[in-house]
């Protein structure tokens, strides 16, 4: 004994409550106007039907897999009534059709064939009780003999069954009825977005030998058509590229007829700068006449997105459609194949190197491995820091454009270079990939020794610690200056110390993420600084890097220094090389405030050491305490350098006052 359904509060789901549900239905114009309608009546439906619509860990393991595709389960049919969209536009074009079809012809019923009814024969049924049995004649298949038990059921609950000729279990693509019959209307919705793994091609394909002369599909038509997105300096272009197929009666016709050819085709690209592109691809259902399912309002007409594809302009993209298991489309996607141009290439802004790094991040992007480049590293990082980007600011825009054009505007509208300023990059970029003694050779002819502006006793400091703290190096204004631009980047105020911990974007623990302002930029340009690194080195053929400033304010029970800790920004294996690290103060900094600590003397140490460890990863295995970690106070505007081998970090800020710093660094062509 079927239970009584309750569709609205106080009321007993009727027919006449089936027919109101149909006719505001009819009136609704929008997905959410539908879904307010549908959403109560198929909780409803599910409860007297004990399907849970939603069950945990379902994979749709009751549905049959057909020569031609997948006929979904029971469950995953009633799911598509959750879609609004399609409901209410099927059920609306359904019903014109049937009105059509009325008017078109007095006093005969329509015959009415629904391919994959489900549980419910959703898109049918709220309909079947705004016409009399003299109008409409149905006869209902489903390859599930549960759906079919389901949908019997429910016609007889509401005493709809003298419209309905017969229940059939069985593939409509097999189906063949007994005596032979036409049908004015056959209604199947057995789809996915572009055709897709589910058997609505063939489904129609079969079926097309069994409609009237004049009786029409359920969708008319479905259009397949295909674009192609090109990221461009003002952002992106799409462009349409042309259909793909439509299913409708007359290519259903033609395909029945052993015609494939329209299943296959190929499309012209358009012409675009080198750049990854995405392929999209739309279905457009026409469900009957203006009933119209369009771009991305319903499930079934999501779009299909091919992204990160190295495409050949002005070439052909072949493609066909596999009827068979798991209907799909195939592509023969002419991919572009990138030749590396050479360094000497000046295509990137006229910036030696700049076409062939770009083109390298690229390929890397595309998973391919370019290991005989590797010794290209310091040519790309001295380049990026050359132009006044840094190394982390410019890697990110590398990865981030895709679009060589957009990755070159970049670098010129940050870097702001002359025509002198590229030149004299140029030469040195040349110098350098001639490899490190040629470039040294080269380059050591050409300028004069550097200045001794450091002691001797400096000097043996710097040789036994391996640090040396350079008293102001910026000025007083310099410092003030550049402590106001923090602040302002960060939103706070200096005053109020609740501003100091707010979440902001660019902060990444306790580095700021600014590495190009005009104050900042001036602070490299001092002389001392570049002079200090040029005895250290004993050579003057130095790049200024681009580096970022950190802003360490003083820790609260809500608030903890988060790092970095000590660690090493060089690669822990033998031979140990020279280089340099360094940061300026910005504020006085006592040793309790957050100060840069290190290990004096390391640097003496760190061959013997790493040869007596055997094991990987070793500074996260330190146990820092154990060793003679020193921090380091000085007052702003002084220069802390340091060699690379010894162990560094920020430390924890327990005294009153944030401490700001700008980092800073040179090192050799």
């Amino acid at each position: 004994m079927l239970q009584k359904l309750e569709f609205e509060s106080g009321s007993s789901l009727s027919v006449e409550a089936l027919a109101a549900f149909a006719n505001a239905l009819l009136q609704a114009t929008s997905a959410g106007e539908s879904k307010r309608l549908i959403d109560p009546l198929l909780t409803q439906l599910c409860q007297w039907a004990e399907l849970d619509l939603h069950p945990d860990g379902f994979f749709d393991t009751e549905a049959s897999m057909t020569p031609f595709g997948k006929a979904v389960s029971l469950t995953t049919a009633a799911q598509c009534a959750e879609d609004p969209e399609r409901g209410r536009v099927f059920m609306q074009g359904i019903y014109q059709a049937i009105q059509d079809r009325l008017k078109a012809h007095p006093g005969q019923a329509v015959n009415i064939l629904y391919a994959g009814t489900g549980p419910f024969a959703w898109l049918l049924l709220p309909l079947l009780p705004l016409f009399s049995a003299s109008q409409i004649q149905v006869t209902l298949l489903d390859i599930h003999q549960a759906s079919i038990d389901k949908v019997m059921q429910l016609i007889q609950y509401f005493g709809l069954g003298d419209r309905i000729v017969t229940y059939v279990c069985v593939d409509a693509t097999r189906w063949q009825p007994e005596p032979v019959q036409k049908f004015d209307l056959i209604v199947s919705e057995t789809m996915k977005h572009l055709l897709q793994q589910e058997p609505q091609v063939q489904i129609f394909t079969h079926l097309q030998a069994f409609l009237e002369a004049d009786g029409e599909f359920i969708p008319q038509n479905i259009e397949l058509d295909a674009w192609l997105e090109c990221k461009t300096v003002q952002g992106r272009e799409t462009h349409y590229l042309g259909p793909l197929f439509a299913l409708n009666r007359h290519t259903a016709q033609q395909l029945a007829s052993g015609d494939l050819s329209l299943l296959a085709g190929s499309l012209l690209l358009p012409d675009f700068d080198q750049g990854t592109v995405t392929l999209k691809l739309t279905t457009v259902v026409q469900v009957y006449e203006q009933h119209k399912l369009r771009e991305n309002q319903s499930q079934l007409t999501l779009p299909r997105y091919q992204q990160q594809l190295w495409l050949k302009p002005l070439s052909r993209l072949s493609f066909r459609y596999e009827i068979g298991p798991y209907p799909d489309f195939v592509f023969d996607l002419p991919l572009l194949k990138t030749v590396l141009v050479s360094s000497d290439d000046l295509g990137g802004g006229g910036i030696y190197h700049l076409l062939r790094l770009w083109q390298k991040v690229q390929l890397q992007k595309r998973g391919e491995s370019l290991p005989q480049l590797a010794h290209e590293w310091t040519l790309d990082k001295a380049l990026l820091d050359l132009c006044g980007i840094g190394l982390e600011p410019g890697m990110k825009a590398l990865y981030q454009n895709d679009n060589q054009q957009a990755f070159i505007t970049f670098i010129l509208q940050t870097a702001k270079l002359t025509a002198e300023d590229i030149d004299s990059i140029n030469q040195r970029l040349r110098d350098l990939s001639l490899g490190v003694a040629g470039a040294t050779t080269t380059a050591r002819a050409s300028v004069s020794p550097p200045i001794a502006v450091l002691s001797d006793a400096q000097l043996d400091f710097w040789h036994s610690e391996g640090y040396l703290v350079i008293p102001q190096v910026l000025s007083t204004e310099q410092c003030a200056a550049t402590r106001a631009l923090i602040w302002q980047q960060l939103g706070a105020n200096e005053q109020d110390t609740a501003t100091w911990y707010h979440p902001r974007e660019l902060m990444q623990k306790i580095m700021l993420q600014l590495f190009r302002h005009p104050t900042l930029d001036a602070n490299r340009q001092t002389p001392l600084i570049r002079q200090v690194f040029e005895q250290l080195w004993q050579r003057t053929d130095l790049v200024m890097t681009t580096d970022r400033v950190s802003f360490n304010p003083p820790e609260t029970p809500i608030w903890r220094f988060p790092g970095p800790d000590m660690h090493w920004d060089m690669p822990l294996q033998l031979p140990i090389e020279f280089g340099t690290q360094g940061l300026i103060y910005l504020t006085d900094t006592s040793e309790d405030q957050g100060a840069f600590c290190c290990v004096p003397g390391f640097h003496l140490k760190i061959t013997d050491w790493l040869v007596e460890q055997a094991k990987t990863d070793i500074e996260l295995q330190q146990d820092w305490h154990e060793w003679s970690v020193k921090p380091i106070a000085a007052k702003a505007g002084d220069l802390i350098i340091w060699h690379h081998a010894l162990p560094h970090g920020a430390s924890p800020n327990r005294a009153k006052l944030p401490r700001m710093v700008q980092y800073i660094n040179m090192y050799p062509l």
